[in-house]
């Protein structure tokens, strides 16, 4: 008996690490996927292909599924021909959903069969492409695809900036060359289109704004391990960013962030020597704890609350690093710039609960808003004109720019 026991506490030991490796794995890991799994079912008033005109009275059908049934303003991509995926829509709110969505619509890009539910949503306009009847497109978060002047038609330049493995692909948007720059950073698994949907608004500030790649982005150097450090090496690609701004005339540094690009621009106040340039923060869902966040994500993949413990000792040892250092409600002693979050309780990967709690211990410093149904890095898609608003007001309420 004794024999059985201790080999059934082996099997569970075992099951256990097994686990928290895979965890270990998702986390760190560098993956980027796209699944072009929704179907177009209809379309309504005669759409017209490749121009984004007013949309009164356009409509979309589309399959019911975790993304297409998300409320707010997204954008649509399908492959126009074999590995080109020229076609963009811009979606905008529901207006119906027709169908038992009983157990149907799963977590994830799951298609439903055609005789499922499905959802009609307004078409804002096609940016790119035909937009047709049995297409299978993918969602696209960030809405618009592809540089700033193709997706906005905005004035802007290709830099590469230097770094320790290399040459960094930055975009720099010359706003009217004021000396209050914008550093724009995205998150985990994302791109630099992730900035896409904010960077009107920034240019119509006339702030001139870099959006830098860091390690392992499409297009930069990558590790030799192909993992995250989440944020403990990437600032370094955000310092070399604030220094090329200080280099070309700034003076003052707002740095944004999104998710993961929260807590490297955190980071990176406390640890550039060019950290007293910097005059504000705008955090979009931003991990405040790493911790708290590791777990969130093994609760969303259903992970033991065992293996999600022996997963976070593992970050830590393989990546040679301390979470406490990444846990900023215990360190907001240390802030001392004003900073605007957007995060609400609907995220499930980076919980909201660590950011209120910074907002609740620096009331001094920080300004929080949140928009019902806004999910991760979505309280823009949730209210394109709030959130600019939001951004534009916060920006304006700093004290003015010197020059």
């Amino acid at each position: 008996m004794l024999r059985l026991a201790g080999g059934l506490v082996a099997v569970l030991i075992a099951g256990t690490a097994g686990l928290a490796r895979y965890f270990l794995r998702g986390i760190l890991r560098v993956t980027r996927t796209k699944d072009y799994d929704i179907p177009v079912l209809a379309l309504g008033n005669d759409l017209a292909s490749g121009s984004e005109r007013a949309s009164e009275n356009r409509t979309v059908q589309l399959v019911a599924t975790e993304d297409s049934l998300l409320p707010g303003t997204y954008g649509l991509s399908w492959l126009d021909g074999p590995g080109n995926p020229t076609g963009q829509a811009i979606v905008g709110p529901i207006l119906s959903v027709d169908g038992d969505l009983g157990g149907s619509v799963k977590r994830g890009r799951t298609v439903q069969a055609a005789a499922g539910p499905v959802v009609t949503r307004t078409l804002v306009g096609v940016r790119a492409g035909e937009l047709r009847v049995g297409l299978r497109t993918a969602w696209e978060q960030y809405a618009y695809l592809g540089d700033p002047g193709e997706a906005h038609g905005l004035e802007f330049l290709d830099l590469e900036l230097p770094g320790d493995l290399g040459a960094y692909p930055t975009w720099l948007l010359p706003g009217d060359g004021g000396s209050r720059w914008v550093v724009a950073v995205h998150g985990r698994g994302a791109s630099r289109g992730e900035t896409m949907r904010i960077l009107p608004t920034l240019a119509a500030l006339g702030l001139p704004t870099l959006i830098p790649s860091y390690r392992n982005d499409i297009g930069a150097p990558a590790t030799a391990d192909n993992r995250y450090r989440l944020g403990d090496t990437e600032w370094q690609e955000i310092d070399a960013a604030m220094a090329y701004a200080i280099e070309n005339g700034a003076t003052e540094l707002v740095l944004y962030g999104w998710s993961m690009g929260a807590a490297i621009v955190l980071q990176a106040t406390v640890r550039s020597s060019r950290a007293d340039s910097v005059i504000a923060m705008i955090l979009d869902s931003p991990v405040i704890d790493w911790r708290d966040t590791l777990r969130a994500n093994a609760r969303v993949n259903r992970l033991p609350r065992p293996a999600a413990e022996l997963g976070l000792w593992m970050v830590q040892r393989q990546l040679g690093i301390h979470l406490d250092d990444f846990d900023w409600v215990a360190r907001a002693d240390e802030l001392t710039r004003p900073m605007l979050i957007f995060h609400g309780p609907e995220d499930a990967f980076v919980p909201w609960e660590r950011a209120l709690a910074l907002a609740k211990a620096r009331p001094d410093l920080v300004s929080m808003v949140t928009y019902q149904g806004a999910g991760h890095t979505k309280s823009w898609n949730v209210d394109p004109e709030g959130y600019q608003r939001e951004v534009r007001d916060f920006l304006l309420g700093l004290s003015p720019d010197p020059a």
